[in-house]
């Protein structure tokens, strides 16, 4: 792990929180907050560098979410470091009780100059989440890592890396592709069949239309009297005892992390 990178990063995620975001201009961040900013940073620089991060964090697998140790032990003195504020709170709803803050609103470019164009994913994952921490933790449970891993394992950036340079290449096909242009007696031709073809739609829609409204019956509404109540008991009484409720523990797989479920959105 790259000490100082992780240092900087926590104190830029810091700096730009400074900010104020959301309705009430909100400047306080977590350490849930700052974890997930730094790994979120990581996963776009990896992206870029075939599945190097920008800190060398060991990411693990923790709790559903991305998870470090040594990272959560630097945010204390990377914060200090700085002159940031801490305030503890007993309300929440995480494992997250502290509260960091700073009053310079001026150090988010010197340390972003410091960090190199990486910043620029942090203050755009920042732009789009803020203190949002549903949405925040909603997203990063969803990277491509998070989703090629299970509990205790660390997490492979390389993954991503090929999975961006993929969608890379594809766009870069589509970009290639230029239809052939139609000459102007292929284009009428084009648009007097499209209109040939709509009419016939819109005519059979009417024609179904029209069966459809001529099949009309009316029902005749049911007789709610013994008989129908005898018949209704019948009914039941086919479909056996009824299900008495059961409390009881349902064991889910371990191969269930690891099933095509999480990683290919068709299934």
């Amino acid at each position: 792990m790259n000490q100082k990178r992780v240092d900087l990063l926590i104190q830029y995620v810091l700096a730009v929180a400074a900010q104020g975001w959301g309705d009430y201009g909100d400047r306080e961040i977590g350490p849930i907050h700052i974890i997930k900013y730094v790994y979120l940073t990581d996963l776009a620089y990896a992206t870029k560098h075939d599945g190097e991060t920008y800190t060398g964090i060991p990411w693990k697998f923790h709790h559903f979410g991305p998870w470090s140790v040594e990272l959560f032990k630097r945010i204390e003195p990377a914060a200090l470091a700085i002159g940031a504020h801490k305030r503890t709170i007993t309300d929440t709803p995480y494992d997250d009780f502290d509260r960091w803050s700073l009053d310079d609103d001026h150090l988010q470019n010197e340390l972003a100059e410091q960090i190199g164009g990486i910043s620029l994913a942090t203050y755009g994952y920042f732009r789009r989440f803020g203190m949002d921490t549903y949405d925040l933790l909603d997203y990063v449970y969803s990277t491509v890592p998070m989703l090629h891993a299970a509990p205790g394992e660390l997490l492979a950036f390389d993954i991503a890396a090929e999975i961006s340079k993929q969608d890379l290449e594809e766009q870069e096909k589509l970009k290639q592709y230029h239809p052939e242009k139609l000459t102007a007696r292929a284009q009428k031709k084009k648009k007097q069949a499209f209109n040939a073809l709509k009419k016939k739609i819109q005519t059979r829609i009417a024609e179904n239309k029209k069966q459809r409204r001529e099949n009309y019956v009316t029902p005749t509404p049911p007789r709610y009297d013994d008989l129908f109540l005898k018949g209704q008991e019948w009914l039941d009484s086919l479909a056996g005892e009824p299900v008495e409720p059961q409390e009881g523990e349902l064991t889910v797989s371990e191969d269930i992390w690891k099933s095509a479920s999480r990683t290919e959105s068709h299934v």
